[in-house]
C-alpha cells in the first residue's frame, strides 16, 4: 500500500506556485495604545489614515498613530527615476496623484514625495503651485527641519533671490561639513543642499568653493541620487577648467 502524501506538502507546493506579486506584504499601523492593524493603507483623508482590513475600510486618527509600515508604491520610485533623468513633467504626472492620496503619512517616502512636489513645480515655472505645495508640506511635516529650509532656498532661487537661498542653505551645508557618516533624511537634505550651494557659488564665479561642495556630494553625501548625478557632472566640468579646491 502506498503511503499517502501529507496535506502539508500539498499546501507547501500550492504556496510555491503562487506568483510573488500575490504574496504582497501587508501594510500596518501601530497605534499609541499598542494595537497593531494590518491590511492595505489606501490613503490619508481628514487627518486620518484609511486602511482596508479584509473587505472593510476603516480610519485611524493620526493623533492615535505611533508608527506606520508601508512600502513605497511603484509610482514613487518611477517619479524619482524620471526626475533623475531630467523628465520633470513625467515625474510630476506620477507624483501628483500619489501625494493626493498619501501626503501626511508618517513614512520617509511619503515625506520625501511631499517635499519633492514643490521642487517639480519650481522646475516647471509654476511658482504659485510650488508655494501652495510647500505650505502643505510644512503643515503635514512640521518637524521636517532641513527639508523645509531646503525648499525655502529653492523657492528663493525661483524668485532670483540668491541671498536668501544662501542664508537658508548655509546651516545645512555647515552641518554637512561636520558630518562624517551621513544617514537618514538629514543626509538626503545635506546632499541636496551641498549641490544647490555649489550651483549658486558657480553662478557667482566662486568655482573653487563650488567644486569643493560638489566633491563632498560625489564622495561622501551620495544619499540623493539626483544631486549626486548633477554634482558629478558639474565637478567634471570644473575640473576640465583646471579649477582646484581651495
Amino acid at each position: 500500500m502506498k503511503a499517502s502524501i501529507p496535506r502539508f506538502w500539498f499546501l507547501a507546493v500550492a504556496l510555491l506556485m503562487v506568483p510573488f506579486s500575490q504574496l504582497k506584504a501587508q501594510d500596518a499601523i501601530v497605534q499609541k495604545d499598542g494595537q497593531r492593524r494590518e491590511g492595505e493603507i489606501t490613503g490619508v483623508k481628514a487627518d486620518a489614515i484609511r486602511i482596508k482590513i479584509g473587505p472593510v475600510e476603516t480610519a485611524v486618527q493620526m493623533a492615535n498613530v505611533q508608527s506606520v509600515e508601508k512600502v513605497a508604491p511603484a509610482d514613487y520610485d518611477a517619479a524619482n527615476e524620471l526626475w533623475r533623468a531630467g523628465n520633470a513633467a513625467g515625474a510630476l504626472a506620477k507624483l501628483e496623484p500619489l501625494t493626493q492620496k498619501f501626503s501626511g503619512l508618517p513614512t520617509p517616502w511619503a515625506e520625501r514625495a511631499t517635499s519633492l512636489l514643490p521642487e517639480l513645480y519650481i522646475s516647471q515655472s509654476r511658482a504659485a503651485d510650488a508655494e501652495t505645495a510647500f505650505r502643505n508640506f510644512q503643515k503635514l511635516y512640521p518637524a521636517a527641519g532641513s527639508s523645509s529650509d531646503l525648499l525655502l532656498a529653492r523657492l528663493a532661487l525661483a524668485k532670483k533671490d540668491s541671498v536668501t537661498a544662501r542664508a537658508k542653505l548655509a546651516p545645512i551645508v555647515e552641518a554637512a561639513k561636520q558630518t562624517k557618516l551621513p544617514a537618514g533624511a538629514d543626509a538626503v537634505a545635506m546632499s541636496q543642499a551641498l549641490c544647490l550651494m555649489g550651483e549658486i557659488q558657480e553662478d557667482a564665479g566662486e568655482k573653487s568653493e563650488a567644486l569643493g561642495n560638489y566633491l563632498l556630494v560625489t564622495t561622501i553625501f551620495k544619499n540623493d541620487l539626483s544631486s549626486a548625478t548633477r554634482a558629478a557632472t558639474r565637478a567634471e566640468s570644473l575640473e576640465k577648467e583646471k579649477v582646484v579646491v581651495p
